[in-house]
């Protein structure tokens, strides 16, 4: 073929060309290959020159390896070795890089050498990252995210195995109370407070360590190379003081605590998950704190964790088999010691484990809808036994039944047609029937809370608050929600004989209540001292353990009969 027709019919090509001869050098090159590389750097102009040595300005213009492979593949061709080769190179650029599919393929006859085609893929490349960035980060935060967290721990796991002494530590943390967030702000100033609790977390953990967030408010640390358990703490205690001074959102302040969970690695674990998991478990010891804590996990944790995950496992089958059981303790009268009340609470005889306390069973029943299950249960059997108790003593007849609700079910859509329905087939009167609901339930929407509060009185039942005192807006919430009456924390009635600010707390409240037109019950009350300071304050009840523990419907009826409605006053 005529030289200027060779020529003519490179030039007519839309890509860039470049024929080179049998010994490498640059034959000629196509007019878009000529405009790309004069638009270039001089190695890359000086590269597509007629008569440039190819194999020489490859390791001018591409990276090491880039020019290595395609030097070979290129002397692989010419030489007759292989008929084709492909690779993909990069022309850098002050701003930015070219990236280009190169295809070298033989050109036989009295020209024989090669054809040197390149492709433009730059935007294929940046669509690339751009996937593998997104594959890897937090959309919101930029953060890496749980599966390059995962590859890097697992990383860290095979590390220690060849290396005992390269120590690392797993932080895992969550915000306390971050739905509250939510709902009081909205989830635009959430998303906000996630992005700059991010921030701040940067700037607690070194550049060495991987920080992640593992979605919703929880984020884990890597930290490579800690010096034992106190590195490890330390650097939990950093995150602690980092978080400590308010967020300035929108000229808001807001104020968050975060619980932390740290784990050792050691050659024990095997797997990213085992890790993760006594993580957790070690986060959810520090909520049991209440919050703005750390722990270092240990093995007690895991027997802690089986043994509440076989209950949860057994709740279900519980309630279907009626292994819940509900015990009724008495509210008595300080004036004249009669039983005024009684207040239902779950008891559950597990077959194997035994009695199993509430303060096990209940928290992983809130954590699912067994809560609902649960408390419709409570409710109702407490409904049945204040209709069965009216019936056998007449005595009891202005009786009251309270019946603690928990946060799960008062946010139910159906919470209020639910307990009609449960009345209206008991036959209870619902104005004998009390509902216990604490401030951190109210707090988490007082708007909503109140409607519900509203439909409740509606029906006619009594609403009590609970664990009066223990929150950070009791009195406002007196004012805000139509209570019937408020019960005193046990937390300042076990304290009142040795404490006098205690014993101050609680004249205070029942002045206020009396003020407020609410009853007053005393919880905890276990003593005999208890019970004379609470009657010179005049407080009107109380219940406790001087005056009887939970009891079975048996023990109850018995109790009744040998008092007639009267209750011990000591």
């Amino acid at each position: 073929m005529p030289p200027d027709l060779f020529q003519d019919i490179l030039d007519s090509l839309p890509g860039h060309v470049a024929a080179l001869d049998q010994e490498g050098l640059v034959a000629t090159v196509n007019a878009s290959l000529a405009a790309f590389a004069a638009d270039h750097s001089a190695p890359v102009s000086a590269m597509f020159r007629p008569g440039a040595d190819f194999f020489a300005a490859c390791a001018e213009v591409f990276p090491d390896r880039q020019a290595a492979a395609v030097c070979q593949g290129a002397r692989e061709v010419l030489g007759g070795q292989r008929p084709r080769f492909m690779a993909e190179v990069s022309f850098p650029r002050q701003d930015h890089e070219f990236w280009f599919s190169l295809v070298v393929t033989s050109r036989l006859g009295p020209q024989a050498g090669a054809i040197l085609t390149f492709m433009d893929i730059t935007r294929q490349k940046q669509l690339e990252e751009h996937i593998l960035h997104d594959a890897f980060h937090d959309t919101l935060t930029g953060l890496f995210n749980r599966a390059l967290f995962i590859n890097r721990l697992e990383r860290a796991i095979n590390r220690i195995r060849r290396a005992p002494n390269q120590n690392f530590a797993v932080i895992y943390l969550d915000i306390d109370r971050f739905k509250l967030v939510n709902k009081t702000f909205g989830h635009v100033t959430g998303d906000r407070l996630l992005m700059v609790v991010a921030n701040r977390l940067q700037k607690a953990t070194r550049a060495s360590d991987t920080l992640a967030r593992f979605g919703g408010d929880e984020f884990a640390v890597l930290v490579e190379d800690v010096d034992g358990p106190d590195g490890a703490i330390a650097a939990a205690e950093r995150i602690l003081c980092r978080m400590a001074s308010p967020f300035t959102l929108r000229k808001q302040n807001i104020s968050i605590t975060v619980s932390i969970g740290v784990v050792l690695g050691t050659t024990a674990y095997e797997h990213p998950d085992h890790i993760l998991r006594d993580a957790d478990n070690a986060m959810y010891s520090s909520k049991e704190h209440g919050g703005n804590h750390s722990t270092l996990f240990d093995a007690g944790m895991r027997v802690i964790s089986s043994r509440r995950m076989e209950i949860e496992l057994d709740l279900g089958k519980a309630l279907a088999a009626n292994e819940i059981m509900v015990y009724y303790q008495p509210i008595v009268s300080l004036r004249s010691g009669r039983i005024t009340g009684l207040e239902a609470l779950a008891r559950w005889r597990h077959p194997r484990l035994g009695m199993i306390p509430p303060m096990e069973f209940i928290p992983v029943a809130e954590e699912s809808n067994l809560i609902n299950v649960l408390g419709d249960m409570v409710f109702r059997k407490a409904c049945e036994r204040l209709t069965e108790l009216s019936r056998k003593f007449p005595a009891t007849a202005l009786m009251t039944m309270s019946v603690n609700i928990s946060a799960r079910q008062f946010r139910r859509p159906d919470f209020v047609s639910g307990l009609r329905d449960i009345l209206e087939r008991t036959g209870a009167p619902p104005e004998r029937m009390c509902l216990e609901v604490t401030e951190s339930m109210l707090m988490e929407d007082a708007e909503s809370a109140a409607r519900t509060i509203r439909e409740l009185k509606d029906l006619g039942l009594r609403v009590v608050i609970d664990d009066f005192g223990t929150g950070y807006s009791s009195l406002s919430y007196l004012q805000r929600f139509p209570f019937d009456s408020l019960k005193v924390d046990r937390s300042f009635v076990g304290t009142m004989n040795e404490t006098r600010q205690n014993r101050e707390i609680i004249r205070t409240i029942i002045a206020m209540a009396r003020h407020l037109g609410l009853e007053v019950v005393a919880e905890g009350v276990e003593i005999c001292e208890h019970r004379d300071m609470l009657t010179a304050l005049d407080c009107e009840f109380a219940q406790g353990f001087l005056f009887s523990e939970p009891l079975e419907s048996e023990a109850l009826d018995a109790l009744l009969e040998r008092h007639d409605g009267d209750c011990p006053s000591s």
